[in-house]
């Protein structure tokens, strides 16, 4: 993406098109923002776009973070909890609430094209739009700034080493986390290409599904 640090026309223009973007993917979803509808809502040419972003993946990134609004203010009302099997579970409830709710969103942002630089993409969209963005314990911050997917899970997994609640130890930390990271893509993958599946029983599988993995018996 172009660099609009210190060029004011830049960066608002930058705004204006992920404002366009979002209304459109609000409109008809993901395939409704094509670079041609964008250009033509933007008042610019299709060309002008490319000026800007790399490619049209870049821009849908940046307009998704727009989707995560709830998610993220429920993650600043947890941060005051901690108790990191409380606070492990009650992130993951805020995700599978609004990541099924978006779930060809959240399902593009975190296993697509750019999914391995999710960090850079968040701190642009803050940095663009700095009243949007929720204060965080250190914990929460660390995996909301993730680099990637299987990090952000990580990172909430790790507190759970050893605690008599959980059958998570340092040994099979990575292949818990493996498993929680594909059954999450599975039901994301799912409801976005079966969009009449019903969101709250998927999100009532999720959490059962983790805790089947993660609660000592």
């Amino acid at each position: 993406m172009i660099d609009y640090t210190n060029d004011p026309q830049k960066r608002e223009n930058i705004i204006h098109f992920i404002r366009v973007t979002q209304q459109l993917i609000g409109e008809g979803g993901l395939k409704n923002a094509s670079i041609r509808k964008i250009a033509a809502a933007s008042g610019f040419h299709n060309s002008t776009i490319y000026f800007y972003f790399k490619d049209l993946n870049e821009l849908i990134m940046l307009s998704s973070i727009s989707r995560f609004h709830k998610y993220s203010a429920a993650l600043e009302a947890q941060s005051n909890n901690t108790d990191a099997y409380e606070n492990f579970y009650a992130i993951w409830e805020c995700f599978a609430e609004s990541a099924l709710q978006y779930s060809c969103i959240f399902y593009n942002f975190f296993f697509g094209k750019y999914g391995n630089d999710l960090h850079t993409f968040l701190n642009i969209y803050y940095d663009l739009f700095p009243e949007e963005r929720n204060k965080y314990s250190l914990n929460i911050e660390t995996m909301y700034f993730g680099k990637n997917y299987p990090e952000r899970c990580r990172v909430i997994l790790s507190p759970l080493i050893d605690d008599a609640r959980t059958r998570v130890t340092e040994e099979n930390l990575d292949t818990i986390n493996e498993i929680i990271i594909s059954l999450t893509k599975d039901l994301l993958s799912r409801k976005c290409n079966y969009p009449e599946l019903d969101r709250f029983e998927l999100q009532k599988q999720m959490l059962s599904m983790i805790h089947f993995v993660i609660d000592e018996d």
